[in-house]
């Protein structure tokens, strides 16, 4: 019904057309993951008591708010190119790194953002924007394009 009160009737043939036309799909570029984790390590300098404690207060904070943070840093990237995409972000796995700076082995829960719908080069600039964010040294990416996997500073 229309706001003066007309009702227009519509055939089979219409209807068809209407769903067809409102059913779409669009294919994306494939993206990449970003695995990184919110433990403080090496950038946080935890030497001294004082400074383990303030890494330990940053880590938790950064757990808490991990998914808005992620949001702020994309949405931002996102808004600045002009892009159209989407993230997820989830829980990974305990996982170990070694630090070639510090030859130090970290345990550490990581996480993974995974956008779709950008080229490679995004997911490797907000992986690094992500890190520093985090205070990382490095993050793992993955290109969704070729399954290739590179482990990146974030300075």
């Amino acid at each position: 019904m229309s706001p003066s009160g007309e009702v227009s009737v519509v055939s089979d043939r219409e209807a068809r057309i209407a769903k067809r036309l409102a059913s779409w799909e669009v294919e994306l570029k494939p993206g990449g993951m970003v695995v990184l984790s919110t433990d403080v390590n090496v950038t946080e300098g935890k030497e001294t008591l004082v400074g383990y404690a303030k890494a330990m207060l940053r880590t938790w904070y950064q757990r808490l708010t991990k998914s808005r943070k992620v949001d702020e840093e994309l949405s931002e990237m996102v808004r600045r190119k002009g892009l159209e995409t989407g993230w997820s972000i989830g829980n990974l796995f305990r996982g170990r790194y070694l630090s070639p700076k510090s030859g130090q082995v970290f345990n550490e829960k990581s996480f993974a953002v995974d956008v779709r719908g950008v080229d490679f080069e995004f997911v490797r600039e907000a992986g690094k924007a992500l890190g520093r964010r985090f205070g990382q040294e490095s993050v793992l990416l993955v290109d969704h394009s070729n399954g290739k996997t590179f482990l990146t500073s974030t300075a």
